[in-house]
């Protein structure tokens, strides 16, 4: 309980802004929606640090692969815990949506919890960390700030969500980066051996973890699937 009334308290302290200044809220809506914004940075990030510290680059090898368990962990409690109601759209507490916010009804039949976005991008920035911590520590208050805060203020999520989708990446990265030797050296040869085709396949994953695969789920909704 003590939880649930911390993250109300600071969900209604950090929605008193909104619609006071048009700017502000169009700016905070605009990080909220943009993959480039988002993903985009992250995984630019990522890009960086492989071509820059090529020692480590399993460390950003089994980040990928721990993000890719963290979504799919984070989904799967969003889809088997009981429900939790957005910010935005639980009538009890008065949510004020910042101008320039639009599209809610994708958000009316999925859980808030937990975070989705802080568990894929927590778990991007922690093999970054791993592999370089200067640009690891630029990585983490990216993600804090540019990420997950213009969520918890267009209403999308409590801090709780945020944390527990952190939790959820940072261990998935952790416990795999334990066990990379197992498929790690495998990877790397291969894409060492067949650039072309290594390094395109690279490609596409972070091009669909930028995006959090939306072209893939807009494909599954098409057969019915909730994504």
């Amino acid at each position: 309980m003590f939880v649930i009334g911390l993250d109300r308290a600071i969900c209604a302290f950090v929605n008193r802004a909104a619609q006071h200044f048009g700017w502000l809220d169009q700016a905070i809506v605009v990080m909220s929606d943009s993959d480039l914004v988002k993903g985009g940075v992250v995984l630019a990030l990522f890009w960086a640090i492989w071509f820059r510290v090529p020692a480590r680059r399993d460390r950003l090898l089994a980040a990928l692969a721990g993000s890719l368990v963290a979504l799919f962990i984070a989904r799967l409690l969003a889809y088997v815990l009981p429900n939790r109601v957005r910010p935005l759209l639980d009538p009890s507490m008065h949510f004020t949506a910042p101008f320039g916010l639009s599209d809610q009804s994708n958000w009316t039949d999925w859980s808030s919890f937990p975070s989705d976005h802080a568990a894929l991008f927590f778990a991007i920035v922690t093999g970054v960390t791993l592999a370089n911590r200067r640009a690891g520590i630029f990585g983490w208050i990216y993600v804090i700030v540019a990420i997950c805060f213009p969520r918890i203020y267009v209403g999308i999520h409590y801090p709780s969500d945020i944390l527990a989708g952190a939790v959820i990446g940072v261990g998935c990265v952790m416990l795999i980066v334990e066990w990379r030797e197992f498929w790690v050296t495998p990877a790397l040869r291969f894409i060492e051996r067949h650039p072309a085709w290594g390094y395109g396949l690279l490609y596409l994953l972070t091009f669909q973890i930028a995006t959090l695969f939306w072209d893939v789920r807009t494909f599954l909704s098409y057969f019915g699937f909730s994504t």
